[in-house]
C-alpha cells in the first residue's frame, strides 16, 4: 500500500485535504472542540456543525506533526494495511486453509479497491470496525457488539452498515434456522442510539442526519455532487475488478444452500458481499467494502464443512481443502491460481500506483490561497466557483470562509434558493455576476479554476471584475 500511495506526492482523495488540516486544528484546540467557520452558508454553519468523522480525525492527530501533506501520506497505507490484517484476522481465527493465498487475494482482485483504500478517508477505519463486528455478531457477543457500534458513530457517519449486518445476520439465522433472531439487532440499535445521544455534538448530530436523509430523498435539482455518488461505467467494473468476479463466480457455484444449516456464515458473508456489490453498481463510494467480504464469503464457502465455528473445532490443517475437479490435479490447480492471483495483484496494483500518479499537482490551490491568505482581511467570504476546491483552500488558507464546499447539496438544503443563483453563475448564465455575487454572497472575491470556462467568459464579458492573481490552476478575481 505504501508502494501504490508515494507514486505521487498528492495527498489522496480529495476530502482528504480536509480531514488532515480539521485534524490539525482540532489537535490544536483541545481539550475543547473548535469551531468550524469556514462554511457559514451551509448546513455545517458554526451553530449547527456536527464533526460526522471525529474518531477518525483523532486517528489521524499523530500524522499531524510536521508536514501535513506527508503525514496524510502516511497515514493512508497505514490505515488500510490494518483494515486488510482485520479481515486477514477473521480468516486466522477460524482457522481457514490457504488463508494466506485469500489474503493475496485480497490485495490482487481490485484495481479500485486498493485505489480507494490509498485515501487518507474513514472507510479504512470502518472496514476494521465492521470486521471486529463480524467476529462479534458471529461469537454472539452482543455487550461488545453494542459498544463497537457506539464507537462507530463517533468514528463515521456510515455507522448504519453495522447495524444493516446485525439485520442480515437475523436475514441469516431465518434462512438457515428458520428461527427469529433479533439480538444482534438490539445490540446494534442500542448501541447506535447511544453513540447519537452521549456525543459532544448532540443534539445537532441528529440534525445532520435528517439534511443527509432529506438531501437524498427530497432532491429537487440536478447537480454534480461530485464521483462518489455516481456508479463505475460497468464495463470499467468488470475490467478492473475481473479476478474478483472470478472467485465469486467459483464460490457461488461451490456454495451449497442444503448445507446452511449446518453452517451459516458462508451464507452470511454471501447476504453481506451481495450487499456491498448492490451498492457498488450505484455508488462507487462502498467499492471500497464488496472486495473484502466476497472473499470472506469465497475463504468461508471453500472451507464451511464446521457446523459450530469455533476456534478449536478444527486440526492443524483448518477447514476442507479446495475441492478441485478430479481431472485436475491440486497441486496443479492451486499452482495456476495462485500464478493468476499473482499476475491480478501485479497488474491490479500498478493500475493503482498509476491511477494514483496521475493526480494533480498537490500544490495546485497554494498561489490562489496564499494571495487571498495575504490580500483579504481575516473572515472574509470567498465566492468559490466551484466546490470540490473547498477542501485544498481550507487546507492553504484558514483565514477566510468560503461560498460552498465538501458536498453542493449543504448549501443547496441549507438555503435553496442562493444554491440556484450560485449554480446559474457557475454556468455563466448571469451577464452581470458581480454585483450577484456582492449582494447575495457578500464576497468581494472570486477564485475560479482555471477551466471554470463558462463563469470566466462570462465574467471577462461582464467588465464587473479585474483579475488580481493567475497562475496555471486557478485566478482570484475582484469585484469592482
Amino acid at each position: 500500500m505504501a508502494w501504490i500511495q508515494f507514486a505521487s506526492p498528492a495527498i489522496v482523495g480529495n476530502d482528504a485535504y480536509y480531514h488532515i488540516r480539521w485534524s490539525r486544528i482540532l489537535r490544536d484546540s483541545l481539550p475543547h472542540l473548535p469551531a468550524f467557520k469556514w462554511l457559514p452558508l451551509t448546513v455545517l454553519r458554526p451553530q449547527l456543525f456536527v464533526d460526522q468523522h471525529f474518531l477518525f480525525h483523532v486517528a489521524l492527530m499523530p500524522f499531524t506533526f510536521g508536514d501535513l501533506r506527508q503525514g496524510a501520506k502516511l497515514a493512508a497505507p497505514l490505515f488500510s494495511a490494518i483494515a486488510m490484517t482485520s479481515i486477514f484476522g477473521l480468516l486466522v481465527f477460524y482457522r481457514i486453509r490457504y488463508r494466506w493465498l485469500w489474503l493475496l487475494a485480497l490485495a490482487a482482485s481490485s484495481e479500485p479497491f486498493l485505489y480507494r483504500m490509498s485515501m487518507t478517508r474513514a472507510p479504512s477505519l470502518s472496514l476494521l470496525l465492521l470486521a471486529v463486528g463480524v467476529y462479534l455478531i458471529l461469537e454472539r457477543r452482543w455487550v461488545s457488539l453494542a459498544v463497537l457500534t457506539f464507537v462507530f458513530v463517533w468514528l463515521y457517519n456510515m455507522f448504519p452498515l453495522i447495524v444493516a449486518f446485525a439485520f442480515l445476520y437475523a436475514v441469516t439465522v431465518w434462512l438457515s434456522k428458520n428461527r427469529l433472531d433479533l439480538a444482534a439487532l438490539y445490540a446494534t440499535s442500542i448501541g447506535a442510539a447511544l453513540g447519537l445521544a452521549i456525543n459532544p455534538y448532540f443534539p445537532k448530530d441528529l440534525l445532520l442526519i435528517f439534511h443527509h436523509v432529506h438531501m437524498l430523498l427530497a432532491e429537487t435539482v440536478t447537480m454534480d455532487v461530485g464521483s462518489e455518488w455516481y456508479p463505475y461505467d460497468t464495463w470499467e467494473l468488470l475490467t478492473h475488478n475481473a479476478a474478483l468476479f472470478a472467485l465469486c463466480f467459483a464460490a457461488l457455484l461451490a456454495f451449497d444452500f442444503r448445507k446452511r444449516s449446518r453452517d451459516r456464515r458462508p451464507l452470511f458473508f454471501l447476504l453481506l458481499s451481495a450487499m456491498f456489490l448492490l451498492m457498488s453498481l450505484r455508488w462507487r463510494r462502498f467499492l471500497e467494502y464488496w472486495p473484502p467480504f466476497a472473499i470472506l464469503f469465497a475463504a468461508f464457502t471453500f472451507g464451511a464443512d464446521d457446523p459450530d465455528g469455533a476456534v478449536g473445532a478444527h486440526d492443524s490443517q483448518g477447514a476442507a481443502p479446495i475441492e478441485w475437479p478430479r481431472w485436475i490435479p491440486a497441486r496443479f490447480g492451486m499452482a495456476v491460481l495462485v500464478f493468476a492471483l499473482g499476475v491480478a495483484g501485479v497488474v491490479n496494483a500498478a493500475g493503482a500506483r498509476a491511477e494514483i500518479r496521475d493526480l494533480r499537482d498537490p500544490f495546485a490551490m497554494r498561489g490562489a490561497s496564499a494571495w487571498l491568505a495575504d490580500h483579504t482581511p481575516d473572515g472574509s467570504l470567498v465566492f468559490n466557483t466551484d466546490w470540490v476546491e473547498f477542501p485544498e483552500l481550507f487546507y492553504y488558507d484558514q483565514r477566510n470562509v468560503y461560498a460552498t464546499g465538501l458536498d453542493p447539496r449543504y448549501l443547496f438544503d441549507a438555503e435553496p434558493d442562493l444554491w440556484k443563483v450560485y449554480d446559474r453563475i457557475n454556468e455563466g448564465q448571469e451577464q452581470h455576476p458581480g454585483p450577484l455575487i456582492r449582494q447575495r454572497f457578500g464576497a468581494e472575491y472570486v477564485v475560479a479554476r482555471s477551466d471554470s470556462t463558462d463563469f470566466l467568459n462570462a465574467a471577462k464579458a461582464s467588465g464587473d471584475f479585474d483579475t488580481v492573481y493567475s497562475d496555471e490552476y486557478a485566478s482570484v478575481l475582484r469585484i469592482h
